[in-house]
């Protein structure tokens, strides 16, 4: 997504693979350095991107209803959302949606933490 710090990969037959930093599969191409090349995002990118992020929240009656709502209200594609509520009550949410601009992400991301009982939201890799 733009703004994301991101590395290329010489690959073998096909081109350049471009990962973002934090992607997991960059600790083994940095095995080879050689074929580490310096990319960046242009100035007229555009395009849809899959966006993935957890929400942490105390677990209560409506909760995936508020979530879901805002991220409706933000104007953001969800394409899938699961959730998962431990013994303590704690609920983890992760939606994975689609976005074409990367500077709203933190307007959707301040949304999401207005909401009662939500204590923490970040976006996490794997989208």
């Amino acid at each position: 997504m733009p703004g994301d710090e991101i590395v290329g990969f010489v690959t073998r037959g096909s081109g350049v693979s471009v990962h973002r930093v934090d992607c997991p599969n960059v600790v083994s191409l940095e095995r080879e350095p050689e074929r580490m090349v310096e990319v960046s995002w242009g100035e007229k990118t555009s395009g849809v991107y899959l966006v993935q992020i957890q929400v942490e929240a105390l677990d209560r009656s409506g909760l995936l209803s508020d979530i879901t709502k805002v991220l409706t209200d933000t104007h953001v594609n969800i394409l899938s959302a699961s959730v998962a509520t431990s013994k303590a009550r704690v609920a983890q949410s992760k939606f994975v949606f689609e976005m074409s601009d990367a500077s709203h992400l933190d307007t959707v991301l301040s949304a999401v933490r207005k909401v009662e009982g939500v204590f923490d939201v970040y976006r996490i890799s794997g989208g």
